[in-house]
């Protein structure tokens, strides 16, 4: 029997989070605030921010016309003045980065009572359903940066094109697998945050995976789009496998004379 593909929306994706709308994200962030420009490794959601565990981050590569480097080495975490996140030095210029992370969620179950635990059903297999969760993260930031490279990342957006300063709307394309992924849906977030997708608008991907997606003020921009399979690659340890991806760009307003 062939797995069973769908888009999943937020409320089928929340890890541990009460509630609708609430489902934990991996987005990347840039920030000049130190000496040398940093990427940040955000994780959770906006209104409740974790930090990332290390050993969970597989990789975090930085990503030019030339060439790449890995980022994962250099991570510390953020100063406790400042949301909980990882941090990395960009060596490169920002302007013509793009940085790619890819993180293991791990297993969880959930008891019939509704308990969430960290733990698959090779421990829990009472449990009333199972799933094991991945999120990749991409970001952009700046328009010398590769915006339509195809990192490989298992569930990616990828821009049809890079949009202008004064762009209204960007195009992407969702790739699952390597292929274009239909009747996927995309949410939209600014100001850095990921998007709070209860009550938000989705934007469906066509027949060849591509979605657009009004911009709405210049200024920094997530979007995020989420896959489930069932049944699980590891069907012992998991119902179901979730994927969720996020592209973070930035859109700065046109400089006026």
């Amino acid at each position: 029997m062939l797995p069973l593909l769908r888009t999943a929306l937020a409320a089928a994706l929340v890890l541990g989070a009460p509630g609708p709308g609430r489902a934990q994200e991996l987005w990347l962030t840039l920030s000049t605030a130190e000496a040398v420009p940093q990427v940040r490794v955000n994780y959770g959601h906006a209104s409740k921010r974790e930090t990332p565990a290390v050993s969970q981050l597989i990789d975090l590569l930085a990503l030019t016309q030339d060439g790449g480097a890995s980022l994962r080495g250099a991570l510390k975490p953020a100063p406790p003045e400042v949301p909980p996140a990882l941090l990395a030095p960009l060596g490169t210029k920002p302007g013509r980065t793009l940085v790619a992370a890819t993180y293991d969620a791990g297993y969880w179950t959930i008891l019939r009572d509704g308990t969430r635990l960290n733990a698959s059903r090779r421990l829990v297999p009472q449990a009333r359903s199972g799933y094991w969760a991945v999120k990749y993260a991409k970001a952009a930031f700046g328009p010398g940066a590769p915006w339509l490279r195809v990192v490989g990342h298992t569930l990616e957006i990828v821009p049809v094109e890079v949009p202008g300063p004064t762009a209204g709307a960007i195009r992407v394309r969702v790739l699952f697998r390597g292929a274009p992924l239909p009747g996927a849906d995309l949410y939209y977030g600014d100001s850095g945050m990921e998007p709070e997708r209860a009550g938000a608008p989705a934007y469906t991907t066509d027949p060849d995976g591509i979605a657009t997606v009004p911009i709405r003020k210049a200024g920094s921009q997530v979007l995020t789009v989420s896959q489930t399979v069932s049944p699980s690659a590891t069907p012992t340890l998991a119902d179901e496998d979730r994927y969720t991806a996020t592209f973070a760009f930035r859109l700065d307003e046109p400089s006026v004379n």
